[in-house]
């Protein structure tokens, strides 16, 4: 299984990035431009990081949102310093980096909204997604909305968001669902992710 920015993060930000290693069979697997191909090239994990330093410069130290911004930076630099080991970065192919670009171009919108896509593109980590897990048969961490219709429609098989990962985590016994609620409840409410609610939770006002 390959996974999205969104899901490395999301399990990152938590402090559940050893669960996610679990869940993926010993490593995660992102692809180019979610992680950079090196410590040099940025990727989209490398600018959610960036983020949260950046709130840790505006919000008072000791504040709850100083602290939740910290928690961030550090638990996702330790999901980046495991490149090379648990955290895998996959370069796509040409014929792979060919689908991707069709998933962006403004040229393809039509294509795009018969595979069922509603927004104009994908951004760049979720069109190289789509396109190497298509190309490879593999399974895909997806919570965009558009890259799991994409996936779909372009014959993908499996295709499970951060709430459904949790949930296997939960039933595999790596996490208490009580547990597993509060810390996707936060990345919700804390961290803006936009997922929805844990199942039976009342939906945000």
């Amino acid at each position: 299984m390959l996974v999205d920015t969104s899901v490395a993060r999301n399990f990152a930000i938590a402090g559940w990035a050893d669960h996610l290693v679990t869940l993926s069979q010993g490593v995660i697997r992102v692809a180019q431009g979610v992680l950079g191909v090196g410590p040099d090239e940025p990727g989209e994990l490398d600018r959610a990081k960036e983020f949260f330093e950046r709130q840790t410069r505006t919000h008072p130290v000791g504040s709850h949102e100083y602290t939740n911004a910290l928690t961030a930076v550090t638990n996702l630099e330790n999901l980046i310093s495991r490149r090379s080991t648990t955290l895998e970065l996959v370069v796509p192919t040409e014929q792979e980096l060919g689908l991707a670009v069709r998933l962006q171009a403004r040229e393809e919108r039509e294509w795009r909204t018969s595979l069922g896509m509603r927004a104009r593109r994908l951004d760049a980590g979720e069109a190289v997604s789509v396109a190497i897990c298509v190309s490879r048969n593999e399974g895909f961490g997806c919570d965009d909305q558009d890259g799991r219709v994409a996936y779909l429609a372009l014959g993908g098989q499996q295709c499970l968001s951060t709430l459904d990962l949790l949930e296997v985590a939960v039933h595999e016994g790596l996490l208490p669902r009580d547990e597993a609620r509060a810390g996707y409840e936060k990345l919700r409410g804390a961290y803006r992710f936009f997922g929805p609610p844990w199942p039976g939770a009342a939906p945000r006002p």
